[in-house]
């Protein structure tokens, strides 16, 4: 009886292990499961102004993750560029529109997660795994 009662414990360790590697391990982006919010205002990182990159697109913007920092900061783009977070970090992370217009994949040390913003603005951003942390970052597109 006792091991019937560890089954539902079992099935849950293994939704949750079968989650976590459903992440970026290579510098291709996978499509986000988050996506762009129709109707947000461009300025606040608004819904079709970010999107995640197309496969097989390149960074012309590179952005570092190095201890739970992201760098350069802000980041400068231009309409249509595709940045690219590239973690330098043993743990995971992302980079997630604070208004969750958009967000890269949970990227694994050495992994590259692309976006390419259609819309001028200023976009603040974090880290889904470490918002306490990592907060409070910008990418301004001109």
């Amino acid at each position: 009886m006792r091991r019937l009662a560890q089954i539902p414990l079992v099935l849950l360790t293994i939704a949750a292990l079968a989650a976590c590697s459903a992440s970026t391990t290579g510098g291709t982006p996978q499509a986000s499961a988050q996506a762009p919010t129709p109707g947000a205002s461009a300025g606040g990182g608004g819904g079709g102004a970010c999107a995640v990159a197309a496969a097989g697109a390149t960074a012309t913007v590179t952005v570092q993750i190095k201890d739970f920092k992201f760098s350069p900061q802000p980041v400068q783009a231009k309409v249509g560029d595709v940045v690219g977070w590239t973690n330098g970090d043993s743990a995971p992370h992302t980079a997630t529109m604070d208004d969750g217009s958009c967000s890269t994949d949970t990227l694994s040390q050495g992994a590259t997660g692309l976006l390419v913003f259609n819309t001028a603005g200023t976009y603040t951003y974090h880290c889904k795994i470490h918002q306490s942390q990592m907060k409070d970052f910008t990418v301004v597109v001109s």
